[in-house]
């Protein structure tokens, strides 16, 4: 059951690795949920995965292995390297590179800074996916754990074309 910043974080760091030549297979189970379909780059995301070997695999908003379902097993056994990037306290640390930071309120929050740190400029494409995770991990800014800084990003991703108005 991805919500939205399960398919925000996916789609925010897809496409931006796409946007520097990188090839990308990304996956969930069953694809993206109707409700997210509005995102772009949601049509590439594919249902299950069959075949496939890769250098690293990129686990977003997944706590534990078992979140991660079938596709993350498969993608577990077939990749060189693990990267598990989340946001949650009960994190269990799966993987071989963690960006795990509890005090974010979104795994697209974490992806927004990882972006930044790389230097990368936020498409228009990438800031709607990462803002539709900001959005709904946060009930529209309505959690105890938004601060000032919170709002700065919401803030970086409207000015790089994002539509609050839309994704809410």
């Amino acid at each position: 059951s991805p919500d939205g910043d399960a398919i925000g974080s996916l789609l925010g760091v897809t496409l931006a690795l796409r946007e520097m030549g990188k090839k990308v297979d990304a996956v969930v189970d069953g694809g993206v949920p109707d409700f997210l379909r509005y995102l772009p780059g949601s049509n590439t995301v594919q249902g299950k995965l069959k075949r496939g070997k890769w250098d690293v695999m990129i686990s977003t908003d997944a706590s534990d292995e078992e979140r991660t379902g079938l596709a993350g097993e498969y993608g577990r056994k077939h990749s060189g390297k693990v990267v598990n990037l989340d946001h949650h306290p009960t994190n269990t640390y799966f993987g071989d590179l963690f960006l795990v930071l509890p005090q974010a309120v979104s795994a697209t929050e974490i992806v927004h800074r990882w972006l930044q740190q790389m230097g990368h400029p936020l498409s228009v494409e990438v800031a709607t996916a990462l803002l539709t995770g900001l959005v709904t991990d946060t009930m529209g800014f309505r959690t105890n754990n938004v601060v000032g800084a919170t709002m700065g990003i919401c803030q970086q991703l409207m000015d790089a074309g994002a539509s609050l108005y839309e994704i809410t």
